[in-house]
């Protein structure tokens, strides 16, 4: 038996796929007043029985913060995946940002070392991976580096990381992917779905850095594998492909029949969007784009995955295929 947090998140919803597709049985924590719908839509779109399966899952009503909630769930579970976090990088969410990442991590280490849980699963980040030397790739030994540039939630992700590390050293076996970019089918709005669904209402501008991209379904199935045959304590970036964001752009675009954005956004028009939505939504609602995303935008980042693909001899599907998989999911509904 398996117990998930953010069960309703891409990543989450993802793992209980995968568990229950193996024959687990799934525990899942679920927020108060949060619709689970989108989790019977997603196994729908993969399997033909996809309301059968979701009706196996067994939904537990708590939260990150509830620590009976959590040991009682955890009572003779093997597993534990917690994919649950919050997004953000609205500087406004710093105090959030730590309750439920660090806070809400460390509560969930504590029941399974309480509970007796055999292993665990963290999912992090690719934001706690350093920058690495002289425009290399980096790996899971790039350590994270506090700076002035260092986004709340990396940071939060980060401290996340360590009570990992402490549970470890109390006696939990547990393992930590850092996946990057997530692409995978989910609610409307949230995550890299708010991405793919600007994009493909059609876009002339593209920044001219560069991220990495991972499909839902080979991060879900990687986590499900590491969590066994993993190293306790060890860091396993999961990286589909690396690819700047004028060609993830065009993929996207392409994808819903529109033109492929053509002219760069220059630095300035990034620092005067950020600036301009501080000011949109000083007195309320939330920023399309933040101080951090306006100057990472224009960065470089490569990963190099080849850890987890290695250890699992694994083909990790490219960006076109995870975009081609969202956009049949979204075709579908």
């Amino acid at each position: 038996m398996d117990f998930v947090t953010g069960g309703t998140g891409i990543v989450g919803a993802h793992v209980i796929d995968a568990l229950l597709a193996q024959g687990r049985k799934v525990h899942a924590l679920l927020r108060k007043g949060s619709d689970v719908s989108i989790v019977q839509r997603i196994m729908e779109h993969y399997h033909p029985d996809g309301a059968e399966r979701f009706r196996r899952i067994q939904w537990i009503e708590g939260d990150l913060f509830d620590g009976d909630v959590l040991r009682e769930a955890m009572q003779g579970v093997e597993h534990v995946y917690h994919c649950a976090a919050l997004v953000s990088f609205d500087p406004r969410d710093a105090r959030a940002l730590h309750e439920v990442n660090v806070t809400g991590t460390a509560n969930v280490v504590n029941a399974a070392l309480e509970t007796g849980v055999d292993r665990l699963c963290h999912v992090s980040s690719t934001a706690t991976i350093g920058a690495a030397p002289h425009g290399e790739a980096a790996d899971e030994s790039s350590a994270f580096t506090l700076g002035r540039g260092s986004s709340e939630y990396a940071i939060s992700k980060a401290d996340a990381e360590l009570e990992v590390h402490r549970a470890i050293a109390e006696g939990l076996y547990a393992v930590v992917v850092n996946p990057c970019v997530v692409f995978g089918p989910g609610a409307p709005g949230r995550s890299s779905m708010t991405m793919i669904e600007r994009i493909r209402k059609g876009t002339r501008f593209f920044p001219a850095g560069s991220n990495a991209v991972v499909d839902a379904r080979d991060a879900a199935t990687a986590m499900t594998r590491l969590i066994t045959e993993g190293a306790s304590g060890e860091r396993y970036l999961l990286i589909g492909e690396n690819l700047p964001y004028r060609k993830l752009f065009t993929l996207i675009a392409n994808s819903a029949g529109k033109p492929a954005p053509t002219l760069l956004l220059p630095k300035w028009a990034l620092e005067l969007g950020w600036r301009t939505e501080a000011l949109r939504t000083l007195f309320g609602g939330r920023p399309m784009i933040t101080k951090h995303t306006a100057r990472t935008a224009s960065r470089p980042r490569t990963y190099h995955g080849s850890k987890a693909a290695n250890l699992l001899a694994m083909r990790f599907r490219s960006a076109e295929e995870a975009v081609a998989n969202v956009v049949a999911f979204l075709e579908r509904t």
